[in-house]
């Protein structure tokens, strides 16, 4: 029996806050809020010295390289990101000539690549995709999505996920155990019965489960590697939309959450972020390799 504690870790609404990334190097959370542009930052502690990046463009997705860098899944392309003197460089255009889409939920995998998911700004039906950059080249590794988010990595068994929250359904994909690419066809993971909900970004332990953010239903779900729930963690944020292990060893749970049109009394805590402790198997992300 788990005995997890939820926490206010930063009181910010956010109209659409995704993508937390727990920088190790740095100790520090990052986040964005897509719809108002902005790039997120706050210490373990301090709250008082967090601070937000008005950027030029909509950030979606965020990874690290190094101590001094993060790398950016945006609208136009994936860029290498100057800390602390705020200067976004260009990596690679992606789909940059079309108006209509923008980029989604993204992350580092174990071997180094960034991979990042594309859709049309008003969600048309089969126009989301998802590519990977690795080794300096952008590859087109999955297609005919509508709202692709949960990409997650399990290095232990090869294996990558995503979500499709259109249809309420989980993929895995089997990877190379060298290279991390695609080697096989996807198969569906877990599939929600109830399609009112939806599931959103989430995160693979070291152990192989999967925390899950989903999204209507207001809670932190956790899968094993077999799909089988292990724990469904309700959270008072209605819209949880991301998670992602902190921490001096990943013994901290963050959530990122949006906005609702709830008139509860909850309402001053929708878009917020969380922290949930009492995790036990939580990994740090690793870093892009450029």
């Amino acid at each position: 029996m788990s005995d997890f504690k939820i926490t206010l870790f930063n009181n910010t609404q956010n109209q659409l806050g995704e993508s937390p990334l727990w920088h190790p190097m740095l100790a520090t959370l990052f986040w964005v809020d897509i719809n108002k542009k902005l790039l997120f930052c706050c210490s373990l502690g301090k709250p008082a010295n967090a601070y937000s990046v008005e950027m030029p463009f909509i950030v979606t997705a965020i990874a690290w390289q190094d101590k001094e860098h993060l790398i950016l899944g945006t609208e136009s392309g994936i860029y290498r990101y100057n800390i602390k003197r705020k200067i976004p460089q260009l990596i690679t255009e992606l789909e940059s000539g079309d108006t209509n889409r923008r980029s989604n939920d993204g992350r580092a995998d174990p071997w180094g690549g960034f991979w990042l998911s594309t859709m049309d700004k008003t969600a048309e039906k089969g126009q989301g995709k998802i590519y990977r950059y690795y080794n300096k080249k952008l590859d087109c590794i999955v297609t005919d999505l509508t709202i692709p988010n949960g990409l997650c990595f399990d290095k232990a068994r090869s294996r990558g996920y995503y979500c499709d929250s259109f249809t309420s359904c989980i993929y895995v994909l089997d990877l190379d155990v060298n290279t991390g690419e695609v080697a096989g066809t996807a198969k569906v993971f877990y599939q929600f019965n109830n399609t009112d909900v939806d599931p959103d970004g989430c995160v693979i332990d070291s152990i192989g489960n999967l925390w899950l953010a989903v999204w209507g239903m207001g809670c932190i779900m956790c899968l094993s590697p077999d799909a089988e729930v292990i724990h469904t963690i309700k959270v008072n944020n209605l819209n949880p939309t991301c998670t992602a292990f902190g921490g001096k060893q990943g013994e901290l749970l963050f959530v990122t959450s949006a906005l609702c049109d709830s008139n509860n009394d909850l309402q001053n805590i929708q878009g917020t972020t969380i922290q949930i402790s009492g995790i036990k198997n939580g990994q740090l992300e690793p870093p892009v390799i450029l």
